[in-house]
């Protein structure tokens, strides 16, 4: 059963930080009840407002799972963030090899 791991990195205005920390809060709490993911934000060490959201499910099948668990509220809180964002965000996802 292979982990899946999602990351999205990109960089947050310094000037929208706070209200970012607590967008990003409301996201986390709301995939605290999803029992497919686990959900954490990482921001890059020695570099401020670097951050990383992460999705990690243990199984290919959690992993879909959760996409068919992804709902209106998830999309609706993940907007929020999007005023808060400078410059390109990336997206990986990967399958854990061995």
């Amino acid at each position: 059963m292979a982990k899946v791991i999602v990351t999205m990195h990109y960089d947050v205005d310094e000037s929208k930080r706070d209200a970012y920390l607590i967008a990003v809060e409301e996201l986390k709490a709301h995939y605290a009840t999803n029992p497919y993911v686990s959900y954490f934000v990482c921001e890059q060490k020695g570099k401020k407002n670097a951050f990383a959201e992460i999705y990690l499910a243990h199984s290919e099948v959690a992993y879909r799972k959760f996409e068919e668990s992804e709902d209106d509220v998830a999309d609706q809180i993940a907007e929020k963030l999007s005023p808060f964002i400078s410059g390109k965000q990336k997206y990986t996802t990967y399958v854990e090899a061995i």
